[in-house]
């Protein structure tokens, strides 16, 4: 065995930037002896995640914020130095909406993540029927689910089905862009199933849930001043002893001599002692197919959804709406060609000049199939729909349209058994490590959280082999 041990990372976004960050302290700490290798396909850094800045407009093309009640992200952005740096959401403006066949209503009152907890805060909203909130209000009464339920059942159950279509199906339809008779509740609101699991009821769970403490942000949502792009090439620069090779394309992952495994490709070729997989997952089905069958890795079999982003920014003086909240989803009965609508220049400050508003609008082919839209086609219809909706009369004087490919995993029911038969297939290659957002969720504090515990596992590997 070589004196220092090579571990590769293959995956270039998040997830594998907070694998490499970990790692290498993990390796500093200890010494560990790890050399470091992180290869990329495109020829950046931070997959989904894209700053831009227009004008005097600051644009996300992907994630734009991340929950303050996960401490992974805030944690991480603190230890960067990029503390002074955070910015947090104007929470004097907290209020989302829904838009149904009768235009836009808020939430529920009283909520907490989804679930009815303060039952008079609660009991007065207009959102809801009377019998809708009565049978909400039923909750801990029912049994908790005894296999892995899809989210729509789920919620049902707990809750009914006005509750269900009006809240629980826009609001997780959002986060994933996924259509909620699919996704699993075990996968995709793990903290709900588990609190339903082991307290027997989701408004038990939050009420004996511990307090937060005075140190935890105050605002719900946190964002950095330039853009999220900034955690990135923090990151960057915090690895800089490892090796980064964007531009590689092509790889493949075989077996080598001695447990070690070889990558090759366009770009790279080198012998690693360890390889993390930081990959959607159909690409890292395709890496292990020289190791395993698709039966003992079903990987492939994960699937994606697309999502097109549209900015659209107006003159404020000509924008009739208050923008009194954070903008709304749309439920599955709306018509819309739009699914969410983020009113940025209301939730966040320092994003677009103090004579403009800005909208950041979502369309997702998870949850529908629309037909095809160029996009300018979709710029027009979805500033067609918003003055509609929001009663708006002026042009938009600046629009920004964004596609993600399938970038967003579907955590749909029996994932978590194909992610555990995939671990169980790969048992018998030490060495090999899954990360991503298909693993552990598809938030940043998600993705950085994943990132650091199988940085932790491979640090726990290397040391033991040092021992051997």
């Amino acid at each position: 065995m070589p004196s220092r041990l090579r571990v590769g990372i293959v995956g270039g976004g998040l997830s594998g930037l907070a694998v490499a960050y970990y790692l290498t302290r993990e390796n500093s700490a200890d010494g560990l002896g790890l050399d470091i290798t992180l290869l990329e396909k495109s020829p950046r850094l931070g997959g989904v995640i894209r700053s831009r800045r227009v004008g005097d407009f600051l644009l996300e093309d992907g994630p734009e914020a991340f929950v303050s009640y996960k401490p992974a992200a805030s944690r991480l952005v603190e230890e960067l130095g990029l503390g002074a740096d955070l910015l947090g959401s104007r929470d004097d403006r907290r209020k989302v909406y829904v838009l149904d066949h009768d235009g836009l209503n808020p939430l529920p009152k009283g909520m907490v993540f989804l679930a009815p907890v303060r039952r008079r805060a609660f009991w007065s909203t207009a959102s809801l029927s009377l019998a809708g909130k009565i049978r909400a209000l039923l909750e801990p009464w029912v049994p908790p689910t005894r296999k892995d339920a899809s989210v729509q059942e789920f919620f049902q159950r707990r809750l009914g089905r006005e509750f269900t279509r009006r809240v629980a199906e826009p609001l997780v339809s959002a986060i994933y862009g996924g259509n909620i008779r699919h996704l699993s509740v075990a996968s995709a609101l793990p903290l709900l199933y588990r609190m339903e699991q082991s307290q027997g009821s989701l408004r038990k769970g939050f009420l004996r849930r511990p307090l937060e403490s005075s140190s935890q942000p105050l605002s719900l949502f946190l964002t950095l001043r330039k853009g999220m792009e900034q955690l990135v090439d923090a990151l960057r620069k915090h690895v800089d002893g490892v090796t980064i090779r964007t531009g590689v394309s092509g790889l493949r992952l075989t077996p080598s001599s001695g447990g070690s495994y070889l990558l090759k490709g366009k770009g790279f070729e080198g012998v690693q002692d360890m390889v993390i997989l930081s990959t959607p997952a159909p690409a890292a089905s395709r890496l292990l197919a020289g190791l395993v069958s698709e039966e003992d890795s079903p990987l492939s079999r994960v699937p994606y959804t697309t999502t097109r982003i549209i900015y659209l920014a107006y003159r404020r003086s000509e924008f009739s709406h208050p923008l009194n909240g954070f903008g709304f989803v749309a439920a599955e009965g709306a018509d819309t060609v739009l699914d969410a609508c983020t009113w940025v220049s209301s939730k966040f400050d320092e994003r677009c000049p103090p004579d403009s508003v800005l909208l950041r609008c979502a369309v997702h082919d998870g949850r529908r199939r629309r037909e095809p839209m160029s996009e300018d086609e979709s710029v027009t219809r979805v500033h067609r729909e918003l003055r509609r909706i929001l009663g708006i009369s002026c042009t938009p004087t600046l629009h920004h349209v964004w596609d993600h490919g399938p970038a967003m995993p579907q955590p749909v029911v029996g994932h978590s058994a194909r992610i555990e038969s995939s671990r169980a297939g790969l048992r018998r290659f030490p060495g090999i490590y899954l990360t991503g957002a298909f693993i552990g969720g598809v938030g940043i504090p998600d993705c950085i959280e994943t990132g650091r515990r199988v940085a932790e596992e491979v640090a726990d590997d290397a040391r033991n082999r040092n021992r051997g």
